[in-house]
């Protein structure tokens, strides 16, 4: 994979999704990473950061479903801001 790190260490991707606090910051965290620095792995923990699961398959159809969850929970919580 592109972004391969070693075993006992945090992806610094994962580590940048996990810190910042809004929806739209993660997403745009995923948009600008490249598919080929995604594993089943990191995939699989950002989604399980935000409770939700990715299903299995190729990690471009992952990656596309997880920045599908992250968009609309982005437009979610801009929409209870407005309240």
């Amino acid at each position: 994979m592109g972004n391969i790190y070693e075993e006992g260490e945090v992806n610094p991707i994962l580590l940048e999704f996990l810190d910042t606090d809004s929806f739209e910051e993660k997403y745009k965290i995923l948009v600008a990473t490249p598919v080929m620095d995604f594993d089943n792995l990191l995939i699989d923990n950002m989604a399980s950061s935000i409770d939700v699961v990715v299903e299995d398959g190729d990690i471009e159809t992952r990656v596309q479903d997880l920045k599908n969850c992250v968009r609309t929970r982005s437009r979610y919580e801009s929409m209870r801001f407005r309240r």
